[in-house]
């Protein structure tokens, strides 16, 4: 009996260079930043009802409302240690968030999301954000947005809202992204500066334009100027 034939595997040239990495953040690119200025509210709503204390809910009102968070904390969590409070504060303020965004599937800018999709055959497309794993797997999984990351590096529940700490990382596993496309966190670019990392700021909602920093006001902006990106000399660099 005649063995059937195996299916050869394909061939990879070693030597083809890797696409170079367009990374992007979620908040005001992909996602209108309203689901993280308004997920605190939500927060203190729901703390308020498990303690059966409607002044809490007032706290999101407060110019330091952060510094509420452990207060409500120690009131719903007595049993925990300051570092797992922590931890559980920033796993409910981001299943807040994402929760804001399932709710509200209209806040995903698509038009950005196809766009960048559009880019796949020159590069790979990578998230890097402080958004937790676990509500990340759930916002990603939005029409529009399922499927569209090749990598993605999120935050860590045990570690404050560091963006540095989650771009080392990110650096460490995939090498620099080739260009960063944020919204208002102006930490991101402050890293992207410092690592030599092409920064555009996606002032896509009319907030101030930041200095030293190449901002665009929309997605045709946006295009314009990944357009014109000098691909051809990136890839050789890399590959000197």
């Amino acid at each position: 009996m005649t063995k059937p034939k195996r299916a050869r595997e394909p061939v990879i040239a070693e030597d083809a260079p890797a696409k170079p990495i367009i990374a992007t953040s979620l908040s005001g690119v992909l996602v209108k930043t309203e689901p993280w200025k308004r997920a605190h509210f939500y927060w203190f709503e729901l703390a308020s009802q498990e303690l059966k204390d409607p002044s809490v809910a007032d706290y999101a009102k407060k110019d330091g409302y952060s510094q509420e968070v452990d207060k409500v904390m120690q009131r719903l969590m007595p049993e925990l240690s300051e570092r797992e409070r922590t931890i559980a504060a920033r796993e409910r303020f981001f299943d807040a968030v994402c929760e804001y965004i399932v709710h509200n599937p209209q806040l995903v800018n698509n038009d950005v999301a196809e766009y960048l999709s559009s880019l796949k055959q020159k590069y790979r497309l990578a998230l890097i954000t402080t958004n937790t794993c676990k509500s990340l797997e759930k916002i990603l999984s939005l029409p529009g947005l399922k499927g569209l990351f090749d990598i993605a590096e999120s935050s860590r529940v045990d570690e404050k809202d560091d963006k540095a700490a989650v771009f080392d990382r990110f650096i460490q596993k995939n090498g620099k992204p080739y260009l960063y496309i944020g919204g208002e966190r102006k930490d991101s670019y402050e890293y992207c500066q410092k690592n030599k990392i092409q920064p555009i700021f996606a002032n896509f909602e009319g907030a101030d334009d930041l200095d030293n920093i190449l901002n665009v006001h929309s997605l045709t902006e946006l295009k314009e100027r990944i357009e014109r990106l000098p691909i051809n000399k990136y890839v050789l660099s890399q590959n000197l």
